[in-house]
């Protein structure tokens, strides 16, 4: 399992960042939001999650993570925003945990399912083999599992039924934030 943080101190891409932490507790939302503002990359990230989509540039300078928290969950949101404030993706990570380090950073840790949801509705689940490699190297016992495989298909019901709310909240938080600053 891996442990990762919300200001990306472990991602050598960004060479220029800032990075606001703030505790919300609101109706829909109880829990922390980063918000990872990328001013300079070393060079931008580009995705494709089928070969008849395009890429997607998902990390550039002037782009934006911002990252949920949501208390008692198994997952954290990021929504991904480009230098003209636009969702480029949302980007679910499945968690076993998650806390704060002392010096107030988010953190969780991984699972190795994540799903991605688009702005046109497409929504994919990724990294199934990894989460399966993870297992039978025991690194993860059935118990991490169940809970990725459980946590991931709530998710992806959630969103289908249309009652994923924090894709709703993002672009709200958002504003917040850069009004905030």
């Amino acid at each position: 399992m891996i442990r990762k943080y919300a200001d990306r101190t472990d991602w050598g891409r960004i060479v220029e960042k800032q990075v606001t932490v703030v505790s919300k507790r609101t109706i829909g939302f109880s829990g922390t939001v980063t918000l990872c503002e990328m001013l300079k990359v070393k060079s931008p990230l580009y995705k494709r999650y089928s070969p008849e989509q395009p890429e997607i540039c998902i990390a550039s300078d002037g782009y934006k993570w911002l990252q949920h928290f949501p208390e008692y969950a198994h997952y954290t949101l990021s929504s991904m925003y480009d230098q003209e404030d636009r969702v480029v993706q949302w980007f679910v990570d499945i968690c076993k945990c998650q806390g704060v380090t002392d010096s107030g950073i988010p953190w969780y840790d991984d699972l190795y399912l994540n799903i991605v949801i688009l702005p046109d509705g497409q929504l994919y689940v990724l990294h199934q083999e990894r989460l399966e490699e993870a297992l039978e190297r025991g690194e993860l016992n059935e118990s991490d599992y169940k809970l990725a495989w459980k946590t991931c298909n709530q998710v992806v019901e959630e969103y289908r039924n249309g009652s994923f709310d924090l894709l709703l909240l993002a672009d709200m938080h958002l504003q917040e934030l850069n009004e905030e600053s």
